[in-house]
């Protein structure tokens, strides 16, 4: 179904609602609703469902080692390794055109692996500033709420308000 056939549906759809329910003016004030493709109509959140944002710190350092101690450099070590036999293979077939071939495969897989390796950096780094965006979009929108609804300030003992200023057990004496 094309969009036209389901906008034209739609349309339809609403014409009939509003004319059953006898209403004119005020169009699908109480009927309103939004509807996003992919998503099933008991969940709230889209797919996660109920899930609710959680963060383990302990998960991320682990993840960040991770990615420091073995993940990064065993990519490094793998892409080098590949460098130095498409090299030699490349030197071997250097007359031919699966020479030519090569060379450009190896071009194409240096790009490759440093493309990954960026993309490693930047998840390692994106894990590492997680804790700070928390704690940073916190303390912005807690100014925001200070900001837009101060407090009430203090209410001192004094002749405002009836009592004594500070009043002193010596004063009994």
């Amino acid at each position: 179904m094309g969009f036209e056939d389901e906008w034209g549906t739609l349309q339809a759809e609403s014409t009939a609602q509003l004319g059953a329910s006898g209403r004119t003016g005020n169009h699908g004030a109480d009927q309103s609703h939004t509807r996003l493709n992919g998503t099933s109509p008991g969940t709230p959140g889209g797919a996660g469902g109920d899930q609710g944002l959680a963060s383990s710190a302990s998960k991320k350092k682990a993840a960040v080692a991770a990615l420091e101690q073995h993940i990064q450099p065993d990519t490094g070590a793998a892409g080098k390794l590949m460098d130095a036999a498409m090299e030699a293979a490349g030197k071997g077939f250097k007359d031919w055109a699966t020479g030519a071939g090569i060379n450009e495969a190896l071009k194409g897989w240096q790009a490759s692996v440093k493309a990954l390796q960026n993309r490693l950096s930047a998840e390692k780094s994106a894990l590492s500033g997680t804790t700070m965006l928390f704690q940073g979009t916190d303390k912005g929108l807690g100014g925001e709420f200070d900001r837009r609804f101060p407090a009430a300030p203090p209410v001192l003992p004094g002749p405002a308000s009836g009592k004594p200023p500070f009043s002193s057990r010596l004063a009994d004496y």
